[in-house]
């Protein structure tokens, strides 16, 4: 269901959000509900009056519009009087600055639980992912592939403690319908300054160093997935992701990364980026 209370949101025991009195003098525990579907966020959050007054059969149901700070009068449901709404939104004023920005705090961090929850797995997520309005279709790389085409999806490890410093290159083919469940064709990191690996590949290896070179020579490419990087971290940051906990690694042997004129060499499954590894729960993952 898109619309949660807040308090499952975050992991936290059910209790009320705050505390009411009406005009009449029934108590209230209200619980805020907020839209966790990013396709359908409005900035709307649903209210629910819990109250141990016998006359009320059902418990009243009121929108507010966090973003305004206003209810939207006339939406709400099993109203104990007529003067229910307007009695909110008066007693809502008294709310200090504050307070009104933790709700559209709130309603932002509900939009994205779901990659908040994948990010601190330890997951990639992708920018389009986060920032789906600054990424245009024909902003994504593309490379053909032994005739066949395939869309570059970036994808970066988010969560604060997390010092990567690389990119996963997702290569989707272009006719799929459905791209976030299709299983990409080539899946590698970019290691800033240093080289890529291959993940995973259904690709032969020379054709998979070949669509992987052409890209890691793009300077400004890199450039652009540089500040992706920091871009991504800082919002994961702001939407207050949990950082990720320190635990000593035992030492690894070094893998042999790829560059563009280097031999290559397979993927080392000892290393921190690759998916097998403790520290990279689902490292590289779509």
């Amino acid at each position: 269901m898109p619309l949660k209370p807040y308090y499952q949101i975050a992991g936290l025991p059910p209790k009320p959000h705050f505390l009411l009195k009406d005009h009449t003098g029934r108590e209230f525990a209200v619980v805020e509900h907020y839209e966790t579907d990013r396709a359908k966020a409005t900035g709307h959050t649903l209210l629910e009056f819990f109250t141990t007054d016998p006359s009320l059969k059902a418990r009243p149901l009121v929108w507010l519009d966090v973003e305004r700070w206003e209810v939207l009068a006339g939406h709400g449901k099993n109203l104990p009087d007529a003067d229910f709404e307007h009695g909110l939104q008066a007693f809502l004023q008294s709310f200090p600055d504050s307070e009104r920005d933790v709700r559209r705090d709130r309603a932002r961090r509900a939009r994205y639980s779901d990659l908040i929850d994948l990010i601190e797995k330890g997951y990639t997520i992708a920018f389009q992912e986060l920032f789906p309005r600054e990424v245009r279709r024909e902003d994504f790389p593309t490379a053909a592939i032994a005739g066949k085409n395939y869309l570059v999806d970036d994808q970066y490890h988010a969560q604060p403690g997390d010092f990567r410093n690389q990119v996963t290159l997702v290569f989707i083919p272009e006719s799929a319908a459905d791209a976030a469940n299709v299983e990409p064709d080539l899946l590698c990191n970019w290691i800033f300054g240093e080289g890529y690996e291959i993940v995973r590949s259904s690709l032969s290896e020379s054709l998979s160093h070949e669509a992987v070179s052409a890209l890691v020579k793009n300077e400004e490419l890199e450039k652009i997935y540089k500040e992706r990087l920091l871009k991504v971290r800082r919002e994961a940051a702001l939407l207050g992701v949990k950082p990720k906990p320190y635990s000593p690694t035992t030492p690894v042997t070094p893998v042999t990364l790829s560059t563009p004129s280097a031999q290559h060499a397979p993927s080392n499954p000892s290393h921190p980026s690759h998916p097998s590894h403790p520290d990279s729960p689902g490292g590289g993952k779509p």
